[in-house]
Order: C-alpha cells, then sequence, then structure tokens
C-alpha cells in the first residue's frame, strides 16, 4: 500500500506526501513546482487556462495524452497518471509547432489564456497523430478549443493558427516523455492501494471494489469523489472541504465499458469522452447529444456515473438513459443489486441508495434498428453550457404509427422525469397533426415547472412542447 501520491509529470517521477496532497493540481504545479505556464481564472473548469495534458493507464480512455482542468482536479486523483504541462512542449528552445502556430498567426494578445489554448491544440495534436491523420480542419479546431475562452483575441486567428499546424514531420509527446519504462511504472504503480491520513486528512483508493464497500461501510464521514469535476467547483468556492475522500480510480473493473449480447455496461469510471467514442456507431444520436456536453476538458475526465450519481434535476444524461430503460448496478457489503435508473430520482437531489450502496456501473440496451431515438437540449449557451431543460425519446413503430414509446425530460421538476400519461395516451396511436397536439396539451399536466436564474416556468412549458412536437412530428412526417 502506498502513503504517498506517485505520478509523473513532463516525464520525470513525482512523489508527494500527505502533507501536500490536499490541494489542487493547478496549485501544485504554480506554488509547489513553480510551474507558472499554468494559469487559473475561473476556477471552475470553465475558461481552460489551466489545461494541462494527462494520460492513465485505463482500459477505456485511448493511449494518448488527453486535455483536461487542472483548477477543478485534486491532486490525489493523479496517482498514476503521466501529466504534461506548457513547459514541456518546446524542445531544444524550440518551439512545439502549436505555439509556433499561435504566434506566427498573431493568436495572442495579454497572453493569459494562451497556455490553455496550446495545450488545447497539442491535445488535438496528439489525438491526429495517434490516429495517423496529418491535417486539421475548421471544425476540429472549433471544437478542440470548445473549452477555452479569450477575452481579447478574438478566435478566428486562433481557428487559423489551428489549421495551419504542420502534422507532417511533427513527433508526439507520448514518443518524447511516455516511453516502455513509464507504462510499466505507471502500470505496477496503479496495482497497489493508497492510504494518506493524518489528523486534517483522509484519502483512501482501494483496488478492489470489495475493499471499497467495506471501507465506505466503515467510514460514515467519508465522501466519494469520482474524477472530481462538480466537487473541484464546490471546493474552490470554499463550501466543502475535500478533506475525508474515497476514490474508486484504481479499480480496474470500473474503467470498463463493453457490450455483450446486445447490453452496454459502463463502468463507475468511465470518462464521457470514452462514452462517445464507444457510442458514435453503436447509438450516433446519442454521441452527437454528447457533443452539446461541457467541454473537452470536462469530458475527459467527468464520468457518466457521477452525473447521474449527482442526481441533477438538469443532468444532460439522466433523460437519455431514462428514454433507453437504464439500469443501475449497485454494490455494498451485501452485494449487489439491480435498480431501474426510472426508480433511482425520489426528490431534489435524493436518489434510492441505500446506507453504504455505491453505483457499480450502468446497463441498457442498444436500440433496435426499428427504434427511432431523438435528444434534444436546450441551453442559455450552446457550447459549455448545463440544459436549461432536455428531452429524450425512444420511439418504435411504423408508417406513422406508435408501438412503444418512452419519453423523458430533464429541468422541468425537481428530478428528471418519465412522461408516462403521455407515453400511454400516444401508444399505438396513428399519428397525425391532431393527435400530436393532443399529446402537446397532456404533457403540460405531467409536471410544474419552477422560474429560477436560467428560465421561467412558461418558457421551460414552451420548450418542452416544442421539443415534443418536433420529435413527433419528424416520425409522423407531418410538418415542423
Amino acid at each position: 500500500m502506498h502513503d504517498h501520491i506517485l505520478f509523473y509529470l513532463n516525464g520525470k517521477k513525482q512523489k508527494v506526501a500527505f502533507e501536500k496532497a490536499n490541494t489542487m493540481l493547478s496549485d501544485y504545479l504554480r506554488y509547489e513546482l513553480c510551474l507558472t505556464g499554468t494559469k487559473v481564472v475561473c476556477a471552475e473548469g470553465d475558461c481552460g487556462a489551466c489545461t494541462v495534458l494527462r494520460y492513465f493507464p485505463t482500459s477505456s480512455d485511448p493511449d494518448y495524452f488527453l486535455p483536461i482542468n487542472s483548477c477543478i482536479l485534486p491532486l490525489v486523483k493523479l496517482h498514476g497518471s503521466h501529466i504534461l504541462t506548457v513547459e514541456s512542449l518546446a524542445k531544444d528552445e524550440t518551439l512545439h509547432p502549436a505555439q509556433k502556430a499561435i504566434v506566427d498567426h498573431h493568436g495572442s494578445q495579454c497572453g493569459f489564456c494562451t497556455p490553455g489554448f496550446v495545450m488545447s491544440l497539442t491535445g488535438l495534436c496528439e489525438s491526429k497523430l495517434a490516429g495517423g491523420e496529418k491535417t486539421i480542419g475548421p471544425k476540429e479546431a472549433k471544437n478542440s478549443m470548445t473549452g477555452n475562452l479569450c477575452r481579447c483575441t478574438g478566435y478566428q486567428s486562433l481557428i487559423n493558427s489551428a489549421t495551419e499546424i504542420d502534422l507532417n514531420n511533427l513527433a508526439s509527446l507520448q514518443s518524447r516523455y511516455h516511453t516502455p519504462a513509464v507504462e510499466a511504472e505507471l502500470k505496477k504503480i496503479v496495482s497497489q492501494e493508497v492510504m494518506l491520513e493524518n489528523e486534517d486528512f483522509h484519502f483512501y483508493a482501494p483496488t478492489t471494489w470489495q475493499k471499497a464497500v467495506a471501507f465506505y461501510a466503515q467510514n460514515d464521514d467519508i465522501r466519494l469523489i469520482a474524477k472530481g469535476t462538480d466537487l473541484g467547483v464546490v471546493s474552490n468556492k470554499r463550501k466543502i472541504r475535500l478533506n475525508r475522500l474515497l476514490s474508486l480510480h484504481l479499480i480496474d473493473e470500473a474503467h470498463e465499458i463493453k457490450e455483450d449480447k446486445g447490453i452496454i455496461s459502463v463502468g463507475a469510471n468511465v470518462s464521457l469522452s470514452s462514452f462517445r467514442r464507444f457510442l458514435e456507431k453503436r447509438i450516433p444520436e446519442y454521441a452527437s447529444y454528447l457533443d452539446l456536453f461541457a467541454s473537452p476538458q470536462i469530458k475527459n475526465i467527468a464520468t457518466l456515473v457521477g452525473n447521474i450519481a449527482n442526481a441533477s434535476p438538469i443532468g444532460d444524461n439522466a433523460p437519455a438513459l431514462l428514454a433507453l430503460d437504464a439500469k443501475l448496478i449497485l454494490i455494498s457489503c451485501k452485494g449487489e443489486r439491480s435498480l431501474p435508473l426510472s426508480e433511482f430520482f425520489l426528490n431534489y437531489r435524493e436518489t434510492a441508495l441505500q446506507k453504504n450502496e455505491l453505483i457499480k456501473k450502468i446497463e441498457f440496451k442498444i436500440p433496435a434498428s426499428t427504434q427511432k431515438i431523438k435528444m434534444l437540449k436546450n441551453s442559455v449557451r450552446k457550447d459549455l453550457d448545463i440544459s436549461t431543460m432536455n428531452l429524450a425519446m425512444s420511439l418504435e413503430g411504423e408508417n406513422a404509427k406508435i408501438t412503444n414509446l418512452r419519453l423523458a425530460a430533464g429541468g422541468i421538476a425537481a428530478i428528471p422525469l418519465r412522461l408516462k400519461k403521455t407515453e400511454a395516451y400516444l401508444k399505438n396511436k396513428q399519428l397525425d397533426s391532431q393527435v400530436i397536439e393532443e399529446a402537446l396539451k397532456l404533457v403540460q399536466s405531467e409536471f410544474t415547472p419552477l422560474s429560477d436564474l436560467r428560465s421561467s416556468a412558461t418558457y421551460r412549458r414552451v420548450v418542452l412542447a416544442n421539443f415534443l412536437k418536433r420529435a413527433l412530428s419528424e416520425f409522423a412526417g407531418v410538418g415542423p
């Protein structure tokens, strides 16, 4: 068992004792190592100035470095990782092509956000090199920088910078820093559990589910942390102290995502970006829907299970998984049990998890070829924003007749809702304009939305009706 944190930084092994482990990665880089190229602006994972690249040896993540936000990542979660900062890019005083392109195309003014843009573009270069691709298109450039904000330069020069990067003679940072010896050492590191403990700080990362649930049952005041994209923000705003933590990131099984006999199983530590890649050819509608979920940096580390366990009424994945009739596999010292997701949400931030239970994985069937899937999201901003409301639909039928239907929505009540009255009304109905209008009236009786900072109750009712009309009309072919 390790009593310290071990990870690699820019190709060199780091050993951090518990006295300095209770901090965010960005603070450790800046104040302990004086690597001040990593900037902190928002401390919420929104602006991207703190972007670094991370590699972690799992079965679900790709084998190259991915951009992440360092400002909301607790240092203890780095155990077994390899981190690259902006200081690692230049070689023999020669700028990395991502750096040089931004210089050549005047992509920087005050420069505070520039290291973050550089790291996001470098992450894109790494993925391109891993896939054997040699060019970067404008759309790819925009997508890679979705999680980076600039207040003064304007984005066109940055897009031009990205598309002009020459990948033909570029060696990957993977080949420069992540040697086979480093990979072997990381695998050895993650094979052993970690326990850090003193009067003010307690962190435990077991390597099996059995040890995790046993520890969880014995420590009532312990807080489970998945990847920390939510807890990191709350901690930075001084709302809570992350000083008693149980992490699942060393449990190899928790990183598994697989398909078996038409059922997709997603472990507790599978990131949203890994989930999206897995869905791309299996459920393309869901994969496209995930494109509107947070930034690349957030998706590269946040988990699907964490998004569900958070139990937010505006979480993007809950309606989608409700429409797919997903179930949760829960685990405790008593064993495992299966729970339909439709029975999981009880009240605002209240779930059906029993005492000392953890979510082990999420399972759902791949839709049949006869099923129509529709997932829609409304938010204040198109990208990098949580939902105002969302709607998901799984529909079976042909010739405008519905034989089976599941409807779910978020942001319209204290919990994500299955719209069961509307489902029942539409089942076995031949869709036409009149039936759709009746469904739109009925659905309004199934919820009582609130007005808040994001939108009014009236707005939510209008958007839900528009979304449902759009989804049904597309299936029936009766107009927009």
